[in-house]
């Protein structure tokens, strides 16, 4: 899920399962999964806040080794490996 605020993107990750690690992977960061970890809820989701420019990116959530879609996102598209990645875009002018 994702929470937008001009620039300030909130992302939400709610596995629905015990998760002892998570982070949010995409475009914006390489696909690294240890640049961007998530803050874990007492909920037993997880939340990273970020700062982004106007674009569109592509993103997924990576937790205990395991790749995620993002299931309330607002939208997916087909990677160059033959599954999905969610997308979020970012509406406004380039600085």
């Amino acid at each position: 899920m994702v929470h937008k605020s001009g620039k300030r993107i909130t992302f939400i990750f709610s596995p629905g399962a015990h998760v002892q690690y998570a982070s949010l992977i995409g475009d914006f960061n390489g696909w690294d999964i240890n640049s961007d970890p998530m803050k874990p809820l007492p909920d037993g989701s997880f939340q990273k806040v970020k700062n982004l420019a106007p674009g569109r990116y592509e993103y997924k959530f990576y937790a205990d080794g395991i790749f995620w879609n993002d299931a309330e996102g607002e939208a997916q598209t087909l990677n160059p490996f033959g599954t999905l990645n969610s997308v979020v875009t970012i509406n406004g002018q380039a600085s």
